[in-house]
């Protein structure tokens, strides 16, 4: 018989590395996995629902939505699966298979989930286990079609992680806002942070053609991430890759540039161009 997709997600949750991470969004205690559902010692109940999905967004957190809708997220999923990320999964999954002892990944900003999916492909431990936040339901809903042994969909607010102190081994933060005070909590002290950022040459093609402005300045992100890490390295990425009718029309209804623009843009190829930046925090007990 086919296994279920919150059975998938119920066998992870016992896992020795994955079963006492999980804090209750609403009263902070340690959350327990009692049937098909998380449990704290205040009886505060979060259920694992059927497509695998665990929504711990505290009642009291707005839910944004906005712009992010299943129109965008699924062509997003199609875009990324035609490779044009292809060098950045590569890249992080190198990085990740140099890493000792990691048992736990957490993506800050996971969205639709693909991106985890296929860095997770790369990995050479197959018993990583993979947990991918987001605020937008939409983005986790659509994300659960990568549930399997290893990857948990999560609801929940960047701002406020259900997870315990010193709990995850890796971070990963892809072009997502995130908040550094959460990061710093629940990272291990030994773990580390692969973040990825724009490069102002970053989807510049289609940024011209909508003749809005480059992206803030590299040098004053760099500075902002130097004040609080340890940059242990800096890799950049700078491609551009052919776009085909089908994945120009993924590209325009994946971003939320194109919002308020008419859609009859045409350009032939587009430019990927990221700094992956591998960071330590430099102190543990100093927050931010």
């Amino acid at each position: 018989m086919l296994k279920k997709k919150n059975d998938y997600v119920c066998d992870i949750l016992k896992n020795n590395y994955i079963k006492n991470i999980f804090s209750c969004p609403i009263c902070k205690e340690k959350l327990n996995l009692v049937n098909k559902s998380l449990i704290c010692t205040n009886l505060h109940c979060f259920d694992i629902s059927k497509k695998g999905c665990i929504n711990l967004l505290s009642t009291s957190k707005k839910r944004v939505e906005n712009v992010y809708d299943n129109i965008l997220f699924k062509n997003r999923v199609e875009f990324i699966k035609e490779g044009f990320y292809k060098e950045l999964h590569s890249l992080i999954s190198d990085k990740i298979n140099l890493t000792k002892h990691c048992n736990v990944i957490l993506d800050m900003g996971s969205g639709d989930g693909t991106h985890d999916n296929e860095i997770y492909k790369l990995l050479n431990n197959r018993n990583v286990n993979i947990i991918g936040v987001d605020i937008s339901k939409k983005g986790v809903e659509i994300s659960s079609d990568y549930v399997s042994d290893n990857f948990i969909p999560i609801v929940a607010d960047l701002n406020y992680l259900p997870f315990v102190d010193n709990s995850i081994d890796v971070i990963l933060n892809i072009l997502s806002p995130a908040n550094e005070a959460e990061m710093n909590r629940v990272l291990k002290k030994d773990g580390i942070i692969l973040k990825v950022t724009p490069k102002k040459e970053y989807l510049q093609e289609l940024r011209l053609a909508l003749g809005i402005k480059e992206y803030e300045n590299e040098n004053q992100i760099e500075e902002n991430i130097k004040r609080k890490y340890e940059i242990i390295n800096k890799t950049e990425i700078i491609v551009r890759k052919e776009l085909s009718t089908k994945t120009l029309s993924n590209l325009l209804e994946m971003t939320p540039l194109t919002k308020n623009y008419k859609k009859d843009i045409l350009i032939d190829s587009i430019s990927i161009a990221l700094n992956i930046y591998e960071l330590k925090v430099r102190d543990k007990n100093e927050s931010i």
